[in-house]
């Protein structure tokens, strides 16, 4: 983030997570943030000298909690841009339009990214943020079928227009980095409207590393397409 100086930057979905009850996750949650309390003076002085717009917003089921340089942008909304392709998995897993362990065949055709020129899992493609992938499951899932599950969903202003691969990148979908954070936070406790297991199959794609006893989940999102452009 610290590298897109002219970007102005808000934190759009993160997942502090264990395999655990949602009382035993907010209290994981609430002693890393209690520790950044003295640190909060320092972390926007970092933004500052990036010349970066910044929030990063927390929530525990019960508490939203903001924090950078710039909070009023947690309830301002923008495009989902990669962060997407959670809810883009979970309803193609849900609605049997792919599975786990379906291969992407590459088409051997030049991609914005080398990391995309392969075959790969649905899986593979969240690590890598292969967004021709997901807009294959998209164009699957058709345009009737996602509105009317964003709408199920109660996703962002659930408008996708006319264009179903694209929405998230381009518009006319937005959400606020509030409601990124709330919707983490279910997937987290697997409480969104989705089986069990797709949740559970779509949270592991998102693993990043284990601190402790707690495991760190997320998914990066970059809107290079808008202006202002968003990450």
């Amino acid at each position: 983030m610290w590298m897109l100086k002219t970007i102005s930057c808000s934190v759009l979905s993160w997942m502090l997570l264990s395999a655990c009850s949602q009382q035993t996750l907010k209290d994981q949650m609430q002693q890393p943030l209690m520790m950044q309390q003295p640190r909060l003076a320092e972390l926007n002085h970092m933004f500052q000298a990036v010349d970066s717009a910044v929030v990063f917003v927390t929530y525990d089921g019960e508490k939203l909690q903001r924090f950078g340089n710039d909070l009023h942008r947690a309830e301002t909304a923008y495009i989902p841009a990669s962060t997407f392709k959670i809810l883009n998995a979970l309803i193609g897993l849900q609605q049997h339009k792919t599975t786990t362990t379906e291969v992407f065949v590459w088409d051997g055709k030049a991609r914005a990214l080398k990391s995309w020129e392969r075959d790969m899992t649905l899986a593979e493609a969240m690590q890598v943020s292969a967004v021709p992938v997901y807009q294959t499951l998209a164009r699957r899932i058709g345009l009737p079928l996602m509105q009317k599950e964003l709408h199920r969903v109660d996703y962002g202003n659930a408008q996708i227009g006319t264009q179903v691969d694209r929405f998230w990148l381009d518009g006319p979908l937005k959400i606020t980095p509030q409601q990124e954070a709330e919707f983490a936070y279910r997937l987290a406790t697997q409480t969104l409207p989705f089986d069990i297991h797709v949740q559970q199959e779509v949270k592991e794609m998102l693993y990043v590393e284990r601190r402790g006893v707690a495991k760190l989940y997320a998914k990066s999102g970059w809107g290079a397409d808008v202006k202002p452009q968003v990450g």
